[in-house]
């Protein structure tokens, strides 16, 4: 019977410990849902706020003006057509 009621009363205080630790994350899981929602609301005010579309310019503009600030550029006008779309698929992106 002693052994019995010692037994129990470990098991009294392992369960007491696991309450306490059941609160605990309690609160870790309402501070996580809280920081979430203002995250949530933060990223939808800014996605609000950033322009909706890029205004880039046009492949031939973007060749005359970097052939104006470097006159011997090996580049082409294609290669003008790859780096826009490289630029328009980044900023859909983020």
């Amino acid at each position: 019977m002693k052994a019995a009621n010692k037994q129990l009363a470990e098991w009294d205080k392992e369960l007491n410990q696991l309450h306490e630790r059941n609160g605990d994350l309690g609160l870790e899981v309402q501070n996580l849902k809280e920081e979430l929602a203002t995250v949530t609301r933060d990223r939808e005010e800014s996605k609000k706020s950033a322009p909706a579309v890029a205004d880039f310019p046009e492949p031939a503009d973007l060749l005359n003006q970097l052939k104006a600030w470097r006159k011997k550029s090996g580049a082409s006008l294609a290669d003008m057509e790859v780096a826009l779309d490289i630029l328009k698929n980044h900023w859909r992106e983020s």
